[in-house]
């Protein structure tokens, strides 16, 4: 029995062992990889209803190229600078700052959506400690692009199209679930500067790369 014991306590030992030089592998990959590379889908929401809007999920836009790319570049080991290249449209029956777009399916113009943006980000990891879960807080600046469209409210005006220059905010989690692969989620506020609408919101949902 004393020799089935000390075998079970050299198994545990060499367990806890290995794991513990998988995770220094681990963190020591994460410190090694200076760029993250991001790609998914975003959503957008515009209703001009500001925070009340956001609960309703007929306000949000994901349609036709509702997709996003992003580079995260690190500085050190909690803060990071961010660009990200996103595109969408509203369609039929979105809300656009109060006024319900008249869509192409019924005779009317969908609004496109793009725009580029550049956050610099501050990740709460390392002080969790944490490998797997990397909350993070985001501020920053970008350029959204708004197309023409028309509404049901107003049928025979077309709103022209309009480039923005926005102030952004906002959170996200990344979750990793190996030393190069994780998944993200984040959720920005996006202010316009001397323009007469589109205060809005983007959500989105990604995989990421650590390159």
């Amino acid at each position: 029995m004393k020799k089935v014991t000390y075998l079970l306590l050299l198994s545990i030992l060499c367990i806890n062992t290995m794991n513990a030089q998988k995770w220094n592998e681990r963190k020591n990959s994460s410190n090694e990889n200076r760029w993250t590379l991001g790609f998914g889908v975003n959503a957008l929401e515009n209703s001009g209803n500001q925070f009340e809007g956001a609960f309703k999920s007929e306000n949000w836009a994901i349609a036709k190229t509702p997709f996003y790319l992003s580079a995260d570049a690190y500085i050190d080991g909690q803060f990071s600078v961010e660009t990200m290249v996103s595109f969408n449209y509203f369609t039929d029956g979105t809300l656009m700052d109060g006024q319900t777009i008249l869509g192409e399916d019924e005779g009317g113009n969908d609004a496109g959506y793009a725009a580029v943006d550049v956050a610099l980000k501050y990740s709460f990891g390392e002080l969790l400690d944490s490998n797997v879960f990397d909350p993070y807080l985001t501020v920053g600046a970008g350029i959204s692009h708004f197309g023409d469209y028309t509404t049901k409210e107003n049928p025979s005006l077309t709103v022209v199209k309009q480039d923005i220059f926005t102030l952004n905010a906002g959170l996200g989690m990344n979750f990793w679930f190996s030393s190069n692969w994780g998944v993200n989620l984040n959720v920005a506020g996006k202010w316009g500067i001397a323009a007469t609408y589109t205060n809005h919101i983007q959500g989105r949902l990604g995989v990421l790369y650590k390159i």
